[in-house]
C-alpha cells in the first residue's frame, strides 16, 4: 500500500513540477511582450569603448525594452507571437530579455512581483474560466508603462463548486 502512496505523491510532485514549468514560460513570454517598464536609464560612470564608439563618461544611455524584447534579430520572425516555448531554449544573449532592468540595479521587487502574479493567476483559475471580450481590440500604448489603450476586456464566468 505505502509502495502505491509514494508512486502516487511522485507522479503528483511530476505534475506540478510540470505545471510551473509552464507557468513560469507563460509569465517570461507575457514579460517578453509587455514588460512592466518600457525603458530604462543608464549613464556610463567611466570613459568606455563600446565597438567603434568611444562612450565618455556621463554619457546618458536610454534602453528601450519593448525593442529588444521585439528584435526579430534575437527572437525570431514571429516575435509579435506569443509563444511561450521560446522560453524553453536558451538565450544567445544575457541581455535580450531583462523585464526588471538587470545587473546591479535590477529591480529589488521582481521575485515578489512574479510570486503575487502566480498566487493572482492561481486564484483567478480556481474560481474563475475567462475568456478575451469579442469587442476587445489589442491595442498597446506607450504611457508610463506598456498598458491596453481600451482596457482589457475579460469575460469571468464562475466555476461552480
Amino acid at each position: 500500500m505505502l509502495f502505491y502512496i509514494i508512486i502516487i505523491l511522485n507522479f503528483l510532485l511530476l505534475i506540478s513540477r510540470f505545471l510551473i514549468l509552464q507557468v513560469n514560460l507563460i509569465l517570461n513570454e507575457t514579460l517578453r511582450l509587455y514588460p512592466p517598464a518600457t525603458m530604462l536609464m543608464r549613464q556610463a560612470s567611466k570613459k568606455v569603448k563600446l565597438g567603434t564608439l568611444d562612450i565618455p563618461a556621463g554619457t546618458q544611455f536610454y534602453l528601450s525594452l519593448t525593442a529588444v524584447h521585439h528584435d526579430t534579430d534575437i527572437w525570431g520572425e514571429d516575435v509579435s507571437e506569443f509563444n511561450p516555448l521560446r522560453f524553453n531554449e536558451s538565450r544567445n544573449h544575457l541581455a535580450s530579455f531583462f523585464p526588471f532592468g538587470i545587473g546591479p540595479r535590477i529591480c529589488v521587487g521582481q521575485n515578489l512581483a512574479i510570486v503575487e502574479a502566480k498566487i493572482v493567476l492561481a486564484m483567478l483559475i480556481k474560481h474563475y474560466s475567462f475568456i478575451v471580450s469579442p469587442t476587445y481590440v489589442h491595442a498597446p500604448m506607450l504611457f508610463i508603462s506598456l498598458q491596453p489603450q481600451f482596457g482589457a476586456q475579460i469575460l469571468f464566468r464562475r466555476i461552480s463548486n
